[in-house]
């Protein structure tokens, strides 16, 4: 779990010298339950323009503050994800996200980058299916 209060910190101090609107857009990202697109947050920001939006996300997911997400072929979503290396598990009925903090997948990825003559930057991993939640739903209307 994220704690959002110290990421907070955090963020106001790397933005100490950021402009008002890049600080708004900061504290509605690390305020936001769950994940959002950058369309929704341009839509609860009405007072910051786009581009402005759109920036601070990429700089916010350049610093490892957030990760983006792609669910079910749509725009990308966002995830406040802290700074430490994980994955995804994403749920294709409902959306909800599980972040999978032990990877166990270095070994291969570097075994392919080796193959290939890949010098890596980095792997990203996202599970694709549906929740115990979804899954017991369904069985339970059948």
């Amino acid at each position: 779990m994220v704690d959002r209060s110290a990421l907070a910190s955090v963020l106001q101090l790397g933005f100490s010298r950021a402009t008002g609107p890049r600080k708004i857009v900061v504290e509605t990202v690390v305020a936001w339950e769950g994940h959002f697109s950058a369309e929704e947050l341009c839509r609860s920001l009405p007072q910051v323009g786009r581009a402005t939006v759109y920036r601070t996300l990429a700089s916010l997911q350049e610093e490892g503050v957030i990760c983006r997400l792609m669910i079910d072929g749509r725009a990308p979503r966002y995830l406040l994800g802290g700074t430490q290396h994980h994955h995804h598990m994403v749920c294709t009925q409902c959306g909800a996200v599980q972040d999978i903090a032990a990877c166990g997948v270095d070994d291969f990825v570097d075994t392919v980058a080796e193959r290939f003559g890949y010098e890596l930057d980095g792997h990203r991993l996202e599970i694709y299916g549906r929740c115990s939640t979804c899954v017991g739903g369904e069985g339970a209307s059948s």
